[in-house]
């Protein structure tokens, strides 16, 4: 018998994590393909048809459910006698619902699939009728139609030692890997109970053991994988055990590969801290989330925090070496617009590297779920919230808007240095000024435009001027011109541009040699790598009016583009 498991992930450079951990225990022939929600739907019918199996296995979520189910029913109408199964978050926890609804799916595979998958597979491989043998032989975390009645046998238990559990990726598929995103767990659980969450129902926390947590890190390490992701829901809620990884990532950095994190940025010690400041840049990127900054709205959702420590550890994460992450997630109770607003300010004001603005979802077995509050929520997949007592469907609109704004000039990088100096002095605040602009690119029909960076740049440009109050004006502008020389060669000049390159004084710099002096040993190796007529194409000197952060002192910065990618200032001539 031939099994072939199927997921579409989001994008291309993800992996499913899932499929590899089913694949690891599989007793029968199993083959695995990856696809994407991108792809059109004959090109995935036609991938999957290409390998002739007898159960093809789906694996959903929520950002999958309809171009799978769309698949599964060509499918079953391509080939009516293979066995189509499911399983993953967005089938397990309404099973008799969709199967009901999707009459083309044989059965549903609930809970850890380990344990579910292999009996699945002992019980079709031996089945002259494998629908049949489905239908009338009781398997544990198996649900399934039989006769038009919905039966359910109870789910296993739940594994305790997850270090039994095979290494998911098998040999040279990590080298093959290795430019895409890898996930890994070492636990599986989480201690908290965010009604909105599906880890919250996952019961215990269980853990790998930290000799194999090590050897499997090993395994990437020695694979020079680009980025590897922790699943884990909160990965520090054992200190001990957080600090013990964090230091073996620390001892044996190959200088290539990444690690992401989800933490509870509250619970980190100082110990913890000056580890994690004391890594290369970049090598460690932790998601810490927020959500709300609103007691009442933590309260309800059942989030426990200590909010003043989170934001103490963020904030000084943020100007460290680590990529940090902070998320806000609007539709909470208690959040209406004036309270997200304050939410919003206080959470951009710790200056992570990004921050995600989203919405809350009804997801299928959560507490949520099951709530009859007066909200509203799309019946189609992703769930989202379409309004409540607390925010009007005009509310959620203007949410949106500010969603966009901030993706397009804070999380791409494009404006730092500008935005990081309103959120310290502008008195209308940065989400103010978000609705502003947003407001103005549903006016002028800019949402459903391709915007440039130039574009972008000349747009704050407009608004500095329409928005900003006139003692913060020049500064302002001379911001917005330092963030263009850093995301890009300005050898030439915007109109709205207050700061203009130098280039004669640039080549006399270069031709100068004086440039070498201002580099660490490192960076003047790379920068011998080019000559001055070279680096003339490839970098710029101004003059500006304040610093980078904004104080209003004259300071000229020379910018290297290229293989180097950094910015310094030039002392100060006598």
């Amino acid at each position: 018998m031939k099994t072939l498991l199927i997921t579409l992930n989001s994008k291309f450079t993800h992996t499913s994590l899932a499929l590899r951990c089913l694949r690891s225990v599989a007793r029968e022939e199993v083959e695995l393909l990856e696809l994407t929600v991108n792809q059109p739907a004959d090109e995935l019918l036609r991938r999957v048809l290409s390998v002739r199996a007898d159960v093809y296995a789906f694996s959903v979520y929520v950002f999958n459910l309809v171009p799978t189910c769309k698949l599964m029913s060509d499918l079953h109408r391509s080939r009516p006698e293979a066995v189509i199964l499911c399983g993953g978050p967005e089938v397990s926890y309404e099973c008799e619902s969709f199967l009901r609804e999707h009459p083309y799916v044989d059965g549903i595979m609930r809970g850890e699939g380990e344990s579910v998958f292999p009996q699945v597979e002992a019980l079709l491989a031996h089945a002259a009728d494998r629908r049949r043998a489905l239908r009338e032989t009781p398997c544990a975390g198996l649900s399934v139609l039989r006769d038009g009645d919905y039966c359910e046998a109870p789910s296993p238990e739940p594994i305790c030692d997850l270090s039994a559990l095979p290494f998911p990726y098998e040999a040279g598929e990590l080298e093959e890997l290795g430019q895409r995103i890898l996930y890994y767990e070492s636990s599986r659980g989480c201690p908290y109970t965010c009604i909105y969450c599906l880890s919250s129902v996952q019961g215990r926390v269980r853990y790998r053991s930290l000799e194999r947590v090590f050897e499997d890190l090993q395994r990437f390490l020695d694979a020079k994988v680009s980025l590897v992701k922790f699943v884990d829901r909160t990965f520090n809620c054992d200190r001990k055990r957080a600090l013990a990884i964090w230091r073996y990532l620390k001892d044996h950095d190959n200088g290539i590969t990444s690690f992401h994190f989800e933490v509870s940025a509250w619970l980190l010690s100082e110990e913890e801290l000056q580890l994690l400041e004391s890594f290369r840049p970049d090598m460690i990127l932790l998601e810490a989330g927020i959500q709300s900054t609103n007691p009442d709205t933590l309260a309800a959702i059942t989030r426990r925090t200590d909010p003043e420590a989170l934001y103490r550890a963020v904030r000084r994460l943020a100007q460290g070496p680590c990529h940090v992450h902070t998320d806000l997630i609007a539709g909470l109770p208690y959040e209406d617009l004036a309270s997200f607003r304050r939410s919003f300010d206080l959470v951009f004001s710790l200056k992570s590297q990004c921050l995600q603005l989203g919405f809350l979802k009804r997801l299928k077995g959560t507490a949520l779920s099951h709530r009859q509050d007066g909200a509203e929520y799309s019946q189609f997949p992703p769930y989202e919230i379409l309004r409540n007592q607390w925010l009007s469907p005009e509310d959620l609109s203007v949410l949106k808007g500010v969603e966009k704004v901030l993706e397009k000039y804070w999380n791409s990088g494009l404006c730092r240095h500008l935005l990081s100096y309103c959120s310290d002095n502008l008195p209308e605040g940065v989400f103010n000024l978000f609705v502003s602009i947003a407001s103005a690119w549903d006016r002028d029909g800019l949402f459903y435009l391709s915007l440039t960076p130039p574009r972008l740049f000349a747009l704050m440009a407009e608004h500095i001027e329409e928005f900003f109050p006139n003692d913060m004006k020049q500064i302002a502008n001379a911001l917005l011109c330092h963030d263009r020389f850093v995301f890009e060669r300005c050898h030439t000049v915007a109109e709205w541009q207050s700061v203009t390159p130098d280039r004669d004084r640039l080549l006399e710099l270069l031709k100068s040699g004086r440039v070498e002096s201002l580099l660490t040993e490192e960076q003047a190796a790379v920068f011998r790598t080019m000559n001055s007529v070279q680096w003339f194409r490839n970098s710029d000197l101004a003059t500006f009016p304040c610093t980078p952060d904004g104080a209003p002192v004259s300071e000229t910065r020379l910018f290297l583009y290229g293989p180097l990618g950094i910015s310094l200032a030039l002392p100060q001539e006598n």
